[in-house]
């Protein structure tokens, strides 16, 4: 006796069967009215792709996580078909990578290896962008390190002086271009160093990130992070966790102060304090210097940390508590 087929199962069959005949209207059609250079056969995928998701949604929760948790194992045109090829993109990284010469075939899972669609909150940090793969691109040259032959004056010559014949490097990455100018070759090979860290990919990034920005300065973070990474405030905007016990933060919220002020003031004014701690007079800024000479600095560690005068002190200052 044969099995007999569900109406489920006949809906999803036919619903292939007209995909696939629209993939092959598509492709003939191509063919008969436009050059082949206009119309790449990664195009008619990108055209099926989306059809096909048209057609068939993925419309189960668990089901789209997982496939954008393992999206370096989709073709690009996949990616594409949905969320569009991006060229066009607000985002600055997108327009610097997706139009540059030096890399045609770049596509989405390069970048995006493994995405989460959960949201980002101040306690749990979504990765996006797998970091460990713009290294490739942006980190020292190798030639350059201890111990190697090479010498800084030879970085600064034509490589293909050398790198030329039987000697030449031949990129196997799909996404750089085969033809590149002499003069491009700094460019990955130590000419865009940028201030990535091994820490970036470690799990605890996020709770450990915050003192590794104060020691290296904002202004290092924003390399990258200006050209469409600026996340910071998703996170900072929120109220964080340590402080959602009114009572317990008002209690507590001395100690964290005295530990680094300055993680206060990602958040807050200085002049916020004064709602509560009212002891400075008007022109304390300006008067300060002269009562720690003579009080002593025992009473500013009572809310600040030692770390706290490095914001205008690049050097701290010499003082000596009275007794």
């Amino acid at each position: 006796m044969g099995t007999k087929k569900t109406p489920s199962f006949n809906r999803t069959l036919a619903k292939f069967l007209l995909a696939s005949l629209l993939l092959n209207a598509l492709i003939i059609v191509s063919v008969f009215t436009t050059e082949p250079q206009e119309s790449p056969a990664s195009q008619w995928v990108v055209e099926y792709q989306t059809i096909r998701y048209d057609l068939m949604p993925v419309e189960d929760e668990e089901e789209l996580a997982d496939l954008h948790e393992n999206a370096s194992d989709l073709a690009g045109e996949e990616c594409i078909a949905c969320h569009g090829d991006k060229e066009s993109s607000d985002l600055p990284l997108h327009q610097i990578h997706l139009t540059s010469e030096l890399l045609p075939g770049l596509e989405c899972p390069d970048c995006h290896r493994s995405i989460s669609l959960e949201e980002r909150t101040n306690e749990y940090s979504v990765r996006l962008v797998d970091v460990g793969f713009c290294k490739d691109c942006h980190s020292e040259f190798p030639g350059l390190e201890s111990g190697s032959p090479m010498t800084p004056e030879d970085f600064d010559v034509d490589c293909t002086t050398c790198h030329t014949g039987k000697t030449a490097f031949k990129h196997s990455e799909h996404y750089l271009s085969h033809v590149i100018a002499p003069r491009e070759c700094q460019g990955c090979h130590g000419g865009r160093v940028l201030p990535w860290s091994e820490a970036h990919e470690q799990s605890d990034w996020l709770e450990n990130h915050g003192q590794d920005a104060l020691e290296v300065g904002e202004e290092t973070c924003f390399q990258c992070h200006e050209f469409g990474l600026q996340f910071c405030d998703e996170c900072h905007s929120e109220r964080p966790p340590s402080h959602e016990d009114e009572e317990a933060w008002l209690r507590d919220h001395k100690e964290r102060a005295k530990d680094d002020t300055r993680t206060c003031v990602t958040c807050h004014e200085p002049e916020d304090c004064k709602e509560c701690h009212v002891n400075h007079e008007p022109n304390w800024f300006d008067n300060h210097p002269d009562a720690v000479k003579s009080e002593g600095s025992d009473s500013c560690w009572g809310c600040h940390s030692r770390s706290f005068c490095s914001y205008c002190h690049i050097e701290p200052p010499e003082v000596s508590d009275a007794e």
